[in-house]
């Protein structure tokens, strides 16, 4: 679950996600990313830099440019595992959910509150 929420984390940000979304379509250089996003260069690398140590980005060194790409295999994983891990659960829990309300949690809070109440 860890690795899920660490996954949807790294995507949730809005900046991250705009960057994997250039990087789906064709492999970009900083100043390209920094352009389009028109930010500075080490916002920009501060992002790739978080990308890149999750496996979701690779760069490639060309001359003197360095190259980034979208790490299909490793980014299309993790997305089957949110498919497998977080919503097929939840489809299951919903299959098979259960209509029973138990109000024990309920009742001991509210005779908790009651009881501070009181000693006041």
């Amino acid at each position: 679950m860890k690795d899920l929420l660490d996954f949807l984390k790294l995507i949730a940000d809005e900046t991250r996600l705009k960057i994997i979304m250039m990087l789906s379509r064709r492999d970009m250089c900083v100043c390209e990313i920094m352009d389009e996003l028109g930010m500075s260069q080490p916002a920009v690398s501060h992002h790739l830099r978080i990308l890149k140590k999750n496996g979701i980005v690779r760069d490639d060194k060309d001359g003197r440019w360095v190259f980034y790409s979208l790490n299909k295999k490793v980014f299309t994983q993790r997305l089957v595992s949110i498919n497998n891990d977080l919503f097929d659960q939840i489809r299951d829990n919903l299959e098979n959910r259960q209509t029973h309300r138990n109000y024990g949690a309920c009742l001991r809070i509210e005779k908790e509150v009651h009881s501070c109440l009181k000693a006041k």
